[in-house]
């Protein structure tokens, strides 16, 4: 099945990067057949839309019906689409384009809708439409039946200040999730977080069916994470334990957002062999073939011995911070 992504564009590479890792982790064999402006068309081999509500930094999801610079074939390809098992017992419809460029999309909406209304039995709900048609004008024009989805005001939600326990320097639970699914993981891999500090990373694993386990080397925030994780409820092995001495333990993907304070070390240097006593850490730990996925000061070089860079994204985490998104992959 060929799927249409609208990116959220929020970064130029990360969400693309995010719905490639996703079908990655559920073993969904896939080819990128076009990607430029915020779209991206993949073919993936299934007919199973439940990896699309993992994705977190896509805006709209759909089933690809057609690339085309003629709007009669559009409608012609949109109808034969509908007419199949998966919608024919819809009754109304409606027609959504989002511009690339200049022209104008409510008279494409308008244009094509009166089209599709000709050839079909559906009548026109702009409110409460059974099937709505997405479309995109560029220079060509694309066209799929949007797929409905959760949308991305759950991570509003699910935001620090809504949590029982809460930290000022949790992560927004949208980058959260990209973390994790970046780590190429399905439901039931287990995911560990060795400075889970209030939980955010693991929250957004455990609400993918992900097992997970963490730790902290402060004792309040173990108490915190345990605390979120119940009123979420999810349940996970959470402990008190320094990230250094990781040991014990296998695991599918270590996701971790490490705290990048002073107040412990006397240099910068110091906190770099911090992080490299880390990653001998992970190394130990972390089945190969599996990913770590770290997120750093920009400027650090670090060791990565044992572990193969397979992609970072720079990202913008607060309006003055900006962190490097790391995807290792244990050699």
């Amino acid at each position: 099945m060929k799927f249409l992504f609208y990116l959220s564009g929020e970064h130029p590479d990360l969400p693309g990067s995010e719905v490639e890792a996703v079908l990655a982790g559920e073993g969904i064999c896939y080819n990128v057949e076009y990607s430029k402006k915020r779209l991206l068309i993949v073919d993936a081999k299934t007919k199973n839309f439940n990896f699309i509500t993992r994705l977190a930094m896509t805006k709209i999801e759909a089933e690809f019906v057609i690339k085309s610079n003629d709007l009669s074939e559009a409608a012609k390809a949109i109808n034969k689409k509908i007419s199949n098992d998966n919608y024919k017992n819809y009754k109304t419809f409606a027609v959504r384009c989002t511009p690339l460029d200049s022209k104008n999309s409510m008279e494409i909406e308008k244009e094509l809708g009166e089209k599709i209304k000709e050839k079909s039995n559906l009548d026109v709900n702009l409110k409460t439409p059974g099937i709505t048609v997405s479309c995109f004008t560029d220079c060509d024009f694309f066209a799929g039946i949007k797929i409905n989805t959760c949308g991305n005001k759950r991570f509003d939600s699910r935001k620090a200040q809504h949590r029982p326990y809460f930290s000022p320097v949790s992560m927004h639970p949208k980058i959260a999730r990209v973390l994790v699914n970046l780590a190429r993981i399905k439901t039931g891999d287990t995911v560990l977080d060795p400075f889970c500090g209030t939980g955010g990373i693991l929250i957004e694993a455990g609400l993918m069916g992900m097992k997970i386990t963490g730790s902290d080397i402060d004792e309040r925030m173990v108490r915190g994470c345990n605390e979120n994780l119940r009123f979420y409820g999810l349940d996970g092995e959470i402990q008190t334990g320094d990230a250094l001495e990781l040991k014990d333990i296998k695991t599918d993907a270590i996701v971790t957002d490490p705290p990048y304070g002073r107040s412990s070390f006397t240099s910068n240097k110091n906190l770099i062999e911090f992080y490299n006593n880390f990653l001998d850490s992970a190394k130990q730990i972390l089945k190969k073939g599996k990913f770590l996925i770290i997120v750093l000061p920009c400027e650090y070089k670090l060791d990565f011995n044992g572990f193969g860079v397979c992609e970072f994204h720079d990202v913008r985490m607060h309006r003055s911070l900006t962190r490097r998104i790391w995807v290792l992959k244990r050699e």
